[in-house]
């Protein structure tokens, strides 16, 4: 049996597993109500005031299970139920995998009678194919038949001869599993390949008592004895990746400062012994020969790490509110740190003397490629933070060096758009499911992985044929085994097809690969290498092999089916990366929030949240909520109570809140009035705002009034960038009026006298223009006739100085013909 034998251990296995709210429209999803009372602004041990005011809290995330995966058609199943084949024939070992020539295979499992009527005289006996599968379709079609076919279907053998089972009552299964065992040189095999072996269920139902088929199970015997062929190469990804949990806030109090905050403690668990990250990890270490290549999320590393010590977690039930206090109790602390220790430093040892071909670093927080390219929203604002994902993501704490030029789209399928962002993002080498790059024209050979896309990208293809069988949780021992016997048939073919050519192939298992389905693949790895017809290899040995000429390089049309699960928040998502922009802004340096939050962003938008859209949207939710606490501690208080007795000038007191725990710069307070006229805010209005944390300054405004009554003034926050001032993004205006009781006396009468010279010059200029024109319309008198000697038509000025009948001295109109002279009707100066 050897290494392959000696590796197994089997059984059921275990799964382990805005836009500053700008309108109240960004949040919707206020059925999750989010938000940590009792999680500081970056200090204290509770919410800054006014996100307590708003009676804001944090709720757990909401966890829905994934749905399986569906893996290949006929993994888990191993025979069809029906009336006319009640015979269910489940394999639950065949041992070994890869029998000698000289060897034996044991066959054990299991009938269940899924009939609603008694089988009697049941029987299994076991038939092998008498020439090797012609090519991967015949293996494919192998599968896809699951009950017996007299005429086409082997000759069961003599030899073991069938084992009798007896009666078997409807909904019945054995008692004990059925053993059957095969002398490999009885069966006379012609050469290497893949054989069909069925194990076949025979009886009778009903009155009748003639024998006939009643199931079948149908799986491969791979045969291989060649010592001249080229094995092909074989990388496997092995994905560390889980959802994200840590959220933007922070946690302090008076024993423990800056403590880590996770939305659920799952990850505790995850990382035992017994949990799915904690039993990936040492399937893997304990594994050294297989080469396989870590996928590791840099997001999942930052996370353990922080749990290493004291961290928080999020309690109490969905839509509580605490009371505003610092003993609300919406967090307990986390109880992973002894498993999260013992986890990394296990994964360090793990990786070490492994290189970048082997451990792969993915963009932080692993980020929905897909989703992201085929959003049609303009993605412009995470572009920045998209490249340093992608380039800066580190796993330093591991103590090795990885490659961070590897984009992994969701189960591998891409198109030109998500070639597009990738290249953007300056990952060279894509993983791609090879359903994405079919090759019509090799229809009778499997192509390398490695493909060139142009402009410098790389598709690594994963064979979906392969990666299928490995897609779905199997967690049983008949799944198990059928898929090792599918995987061994599968990569047999791949190496029989040319076998003197060295060929290349990649496995992509799921992200969230479960541990029964991780142990299954490596069984199935050590068993195919240990047959010598593969050799495993790493990533960087498989992305570097020479492509395959023909092989397909032109992506197939998205599938419509995984296009509905594509992430559903990205604008909102925009929205948060545009806020903290605004943030940003009003913060005197060191900024605090800025890692934290870009982290978050991140996380919003992983691939992870595929299978978990309410999961999702609670984080993202959260994410917004404690963004539009901190831009709103930053406020004008409405000022109350204003009036200005006795005096014409007065002064007004705004005061800004800044409830934020840090400086605030780059901000001026605006105030104006809706009547000016009437009160006047002197000088220019406006007033720089620099402040500690945690402070109320108050600015002082000169007004100056002109007339009694109530006069409205509104003040408001700008932010100043680069000198150019804008309304700052969570500034409502704030409006408030001033009552003017008394002006004094003196300034009444000034406002009055000026007010009626300004009636009286006016109707000078009426009446000084309508003699003139009464005078254009008389006819020419004769000009001997006037005495005086006057030219006819000009009036007689009157004489300097005399009163007019107010009493005041009448205007003397000016000669609009004399130099230096004002113009009545233009308001030009008269030149000479």
């Amino acid at each position: 049996m050897g290494e392959a034998a000696q590796y197994r251990s089997r059984g059921n296995g275990r799964d382990g597993r805005r836009r500053a709210f700008r309108t109240v429209g960004r949040l919707r999803r206020a059925a999750v109500v989010l938000l940590a009372s009792s999680v500081t602004l970056m200090g204290g041990t509770g919410l800054a005031p006014a996100a307590e005011a708003a009676g804001l809290s944090i709720a757990p995330a909401t966890v829905t299970p994934a749905p399986a995966k569906a893996g290949s058609g006929t993994v888990e199943q191993a025979s069809a139920t029906n009336s006319t084949y009640p015979a269910v024939v489940s394999l639950t070992s065949i041992t070994p995998s890869v029998p000698a020539p000289n060897g034996t295979v044991t066959i054990t499992g299991t009938v269940r009678n899924s009939g609603s009527t008694p089988i009697s005289s049941l029987q299994v006996g076991v038939a092998v194919g008498s020439s090797p599968l012609e090519g991967r379709s015949s293996i494919t079609g192998v599968a896809q038949e699951t009950t017996p076919q007299p005429n086409t279907d082997a000759n069961e053998l003599t030899s073991p001869a069938p084992v009798q089972l007896g009666t078997l009552a409807p909904g019945a299964t054995t008692s004990g599993p059925f053993t059957l065992v095969i002398r490999i040189s009885s069966l006379n095999l012609s050469s290497d390949g893949v054989y069909e072996l069925d194990v076949d269920a025979s009886g009778s139902i009903g009155g009748d008592s003639t024998p006939q088929p009643l199931g079948i199970s149908r799986t491969y015997l791979p045969y291989f004895t060649s010592t001249s062929a080229k094995p092909t190469q074989v990388a496997t990804l092995w994905p560390l990746v889980e959802q994200p949990s840590v959220q933007p806030q922070r946690f302090s109090n008076a024993s423990q400062a800056d403590q880590a905050v996770l939305s659920s403690d799952t990850l505790a668990s995850d990382l035992g012994a017994d949990g799915r990250l904690g039993q990936l990890e040492s399937i893997g270490a304990e594994n050294p020969s297989v080469k396989l290549s870590w996928v590791i999320d840099p997001d999942l590393v930052d996370t353990v790490n922080a749990m290493r010590g004291h961290y928080q977690v999020v309690s109490g039930p969905a839509g509580f509110t605490g009371p505003t206090s610092p003993s609300c109790g919406c967090t307990t602390a986390g109880s992973g740190s002894q498993a999260a220790s013992t986890w990394l430093q296990g994964l360090q040892g793990a990786l070490t003397g492994l290189g970048p071909d082997q451990v792969l670093a993915l963009p932080y927080a692993d980020p929905d490629l897909a989703s992201l390219a085929h959003n049609r929203s303009d993605i412009a604002p995470l572009s920045s933070l998209l490249t340093a994902a992608s380039s800066q993501s580190s796993l330093d704490l591991l103590q090795t060096s990885a490659d961070h030029s590897v984009a992994w789209p969701y189960q591998g399928y891409l198109d030109s758009s998500v070639v597009s962002l990738t290249r953007k993002l300056h990952d060279t080498m894509i993983v791609a499911n090879s359903d994405s790059l079919p090759s019509p024209d090799l229809t009778k050979s499997t192509p390398n992985a490695a493909r060139s896309l142009g402009d410098g990208s790389t598709a690594v293809v994963a064979d979906s044929a392969i990666s299928d069988i490995f897609s779905g949780n199997l967690s049983t021992q008949s799944a198990q085994t059928m898929a090792e016997q599918r995987f061994l048939a599968e990569t047999l073919e791949i190496t029989e097809e040319l076998p003197n050519q060295q060929r290349s192939i990649l496995i992509e298992p799921p992200r969230d690969m479960a541990p029964s389905t991780a142990d299954t693949l490596m069984h199935a790895l050590v068993a195919a290498q240990s047959g010598r017809w593969i050799k495993t290899a790493s990533f960087g040995t498989v992305a570097a092999a020479t492509p395959t000429p023909g092989a397909g390089t032109s992506p197939a049309p998205y599938p419509s089916s995984l296009r509905t699960t594509e992430l559903p928040t990205l604008p909102d998502v925009m929205g948060v990366q545009s806020d903290l922009d605004e943030l940003t802004k009003i913060l005197a340096p060191p900024n605090p929030y800025q890692g934290p939050f870009d982290a978050a962003i991140l996380r919003s938008i992983s691939t992870q949240w595929r299978d978990q859209v309410t999961a999702g949207s609670t984080y993202q939710y959260n994410t917004e909520s404690y963004l539009s606490s901190l831009l709103t501690s930053v406020r004008i208080l409405q000022p109350t109570g204003l009036a200005l007795p006795g005096s014409n000038t007065a002064t007004v007191p705004i005061t800004v809140e800044n409830n934020l725990p840090q400086a605030i710069d780059n901000l001026e307070v605006v105030l104006t009035s809706a009547r000016p006229y009437s009160l006047k805010v002197e000088g220019t209005g406006s007033k720089p705002v620099s402040a500690s944390g945690n402070t109320k300054p108050s600015f002082k405004f000169q007004v100056k009034a002109e007339v009694n009554g109530p006069v409205t003034l509104t003040a408001r926050l700008w932010t100043v960038v680069d000198g150019v001032p804008e309304p700052y993004l969570d500034s409502e205006p704030i409006s408030f009026v001033v009552n003017v009781t008394q002006v004094s006396d003196g300034v009444i009468a000034v406002i009055a006298g000026g007010f009626l010279l300004l009636v009286l010059a006016g109707l000078r200029l009426y009446w000084k223009r309508k003699q003139d024109a009464a005078a254009a319309e008389l006819p020419d008198p004769d000009p001997e006739s006037d005495p005086s000697g006057q030219e006819a038509g000009a009036a007689a000025e009157p004489p300097a100085d005399t009163p007019d009948e107010d009493g005041a001295p009448a205007a003397r109109e000016p000669d609009p013909k004399q130099p230096g002279r004002h113009d009545q009707e233009n308001g030009l100066q008269s030149q000479s």
